[in-house]
């Protein structure tokens, strides 16, 4: 038996030229993919925000007080009613003036008259509504930064009532007059506040704090130095006028950008 040399394998060139080409164009489209994903996730790492809130208090005193007296006088009919009360409002204006407040300094309202409507229980027990003659109501406010002024009249005036059943009067309210220079002090403050914070948080991820993307006032608090109201809201705000020692309250939100 002879043993004949086994003839080389034929392969078609033809037919693997096709698959040969896929596979280029295959790994082309690999490399390519890998690199777009790597450069995208670059970017990504690089560029970001961070929100931050700032917070800025100081504490004021109020510089100016406000306080607002009138009469409420009863008349039998309409013109007893306006005559009792312009007689009551001018000598409650001559008591103001005698405390220190001129009759020119005083903010006055128009007198008015009104019916006057109580109620009573009728002989089956309802209760029920009738006029019963007619009120004149006045007021005058007085502003002033003379605070001590207004507080030792208000004193005076619960005396003077004794005297007077028809005067009425309010506590005063004790202000800020300058809130739009104390307001753009501390924005500047929290401002520097929020921008220490973004730091913290920046450096705590390994990265840099950038430019400011955005930044808005959240609540602006005027509130009781001595009793200060803590339940604060982001765009709310609270405004304490019974007490003349402030503690003023700021909040802003900054977004930055972060880099790596």
């Amino acid at each position: 038996m002879n043993n004949l040399p086994t003839p080389p394998l034929q392969t078609d060139n033809k037919n693997s030229l096709p698959l040969i080409i896929f596979g280029i164009i295959l790994a082309l489209g690999l490399i390519a993919a890998a690199f777009v994903l790597g450069t995208q996730f670059k970017n990504l790492k690089q560029s970001g925000t961070i929100t931050v809130k700032g917070l800025a208090e100081a504490t004021y005193k109020a510089n100016l007080a406000q306080i607002q007296m009138g009469v409420s006088a009863w008349g039998q009919d309409y013109a007893g009613a306006l005559a009792n009360g312009k007689n009551d409002f001018k000598a409650l204006q001559q008591f103001v003036a005698s405390k220190g407040f001129s009759v020119s300094s005083q903010n006055v309202t128009p007198i008015s008259v009104e019916p006057y409507n109580e109620d009573y229980v009728d002989e089956q027990g309802q209760t029920r509504t009738r006029q019963n003659g007619y009120k004149a109501t006045q007021t005058l406010s007085i502003s002033s930064q003379e605070l001590n002024k207004i507080t030792n009249m208000l004193a005076q005036v619960q005396n003077y009532r004794i005297s007077h059943e028809s005067v009425t009067f309010e506590k005063p309210q004790y202000l800020l007059n300058d809130l739009e220079k104390i307001k753009h002090d501390l924005i500047a403050k929290a401002t520097d506040d929020a921008n220490k914070r973004a730091e913290e948080f920046a450096k705590t991820g390994h990265a840099k704090v950038g430019v400011m993307r955005s930044a808005s006032q959240g609540s602006f608090n005027i509130l009781d130095a001595h009793n200060p109201d803590t339940d604060d809201s982001d765009y709310g705000g609270t405004y304490d006028k019974d007490g003349v020692d402030k503690l003023v309250r700021l909040v802003v939100t900054i977004d930055y950008a972060i880099e790596q």
